[in-house]
């Protein structure tokens, strides 16, 4: 990627940057009020169950439990408390939104401004539908369904080599493992109200993320382009994680899948294959083939995974931030345009990377 660009890029954007960083942290802030008022709501509710439960309690000599007794023996006053948290939480939620909607805003308008400089010749779109279909398609996420929230945060569509590929930017929800257990707890009474206040207080005042990226099971880039090869099955290549694992072997969607073993002790250090066809595997996956991902894998510097079948490849590259969206932290630096130049460049690449014509 040009360097000169990019630091012109930079230079016509960073007051933009600059301004967008005091938004975030002004979002933040209400952000963080919003939840410490809901876990302060929770945790009364905890608290006068608890004294209810167990009134010894209020026979301590602590003096809060003595008088958050009298409270719940005072139906007015505990009532007032109610009213006045609910009161606070309404105008800290409707901060919140506002700021956030307006930090959207300016957000995406700037990452468009970024990609039309730095990529002049993509068609690039936001609000655009999610590619559903084809993320299903790829058999990539393993508890993924139809039904599964996904959304879209930009497109972009290009001819490479003419070659087409289109990159997305998407956050999906799956019912993968840790939320089917977080479902069970949610069913079980006081067990429930302590999961949400940390599943959703502690983990929102906490954060730095930002707000609509805190529950995904899957955000980044996914994209997707024509592979040269005829295939008759699938392969699928995913980083060597063993939750990543555990949720593909716990779905029984993909019986037909067998866990293939491969002659690059370096490519197996990175990444698990599993395929329909161990002979096909092999044909898809050269130790040419092997040695470009390693390398592709470290141009991104995060977890990728990746999809071969029906003469189609696609591409998930892990971004917790988004690849259209801006990262935690002060944005008035070059590093910020370089790792959105590097991404998209490396995805607009990886036909000629890969070699796949």
């Amino acid at each position: 990627m040009n360097e000169q660009l990019i630091h012109q890029t930079y230079s016509e954007t960073k007051e933009a940057l600059g301004a967008i960083f005091k938004k975030r942290r002004s979002t933040q802030f209400f952000q963080k009020v919003m939840w410490m008022i809901t876990g302060l709501y929770l945790l009364l509710m905890l608290l006068i169950m608890a004294i209810n439960y167990f009134p010894s309690w209020g026979d301590s000599n602590q003096s809060f439990l003595k008088i958050l007794k009298s409270i719940s023996r005072a139906p007015y006053t505990l009532t007032y408390c109610f009213m006045i948290l609910v009161v606070l939480l309404s105008l800290s939620t409707t901060f919140f939104v506002n700021r956030f909607q307006k930090l959207k805003i300016a957000e995406s308008a700037l990452i468009t401004k970024m990609i039309k400089r730095l990529f002049p010749k993509v068609d690039f779109a936001q609000g655009t539908m999610a590619p559903t279909a084809e993320i299903l398609k790829s058999k990539l996420f393993a508890w993924m369904t139809k039904d599964s929230p996904v959304f879209s945060y930009g497109q972009i569509r290009t001819k490479v080599n003419h070659t087409e590929i289109n990159i997305t930017d998407v956050g999906i929800v799956e019912q993968n493992l840790k939320n089917k257990f977080n479902e069970i707890l949610l069913r079980i009474p006081i067990l429930n109200m302590v999961l949400v206040l940390y599943q959703y207080v502690l983990r929102n005042m906490l954060s730095d993320k930002s707000a609509d990226n805190m529950y995904y099971t899957f955000r980044g880039m996914f994209c997707w382009l024509k592979f040269n090869k005829k295939l008759s099955g699938h392969t699928i290549v995913l980083p060597k994680d063993q939750m990543i694992e555990l949720d593909r072997l716990a779905t029984f969607n993909f019986k037909e899948e067998q866990k293939v073993n491969l002659e690059d002790p370096r490519f197996m250090d990175e990444f698990v294959v599993y395929s329909s066809d161990q002979v096909e595997a092999r044909y898809v996956l050269p130790v040419s083939i092997m040695e470009r991902i390693v390398s592709l894998k470290a141009k991104f510097n995060r977890a990728i995974y990746l999809s071969f079948q029906n003469q189609q490849m696609f591409l998930a590259v892990k971004n917790d931030n988004g690849l259209f969206s801006f990262p935690a932290g002060k944005l008035e630096r070059v590093k910020i345009i370089e790792e959105l130049a590097n991404d998209i460049n490396t995805a607009l690449e990886i036909g000629a990377e890969l070699k796949l014509r």
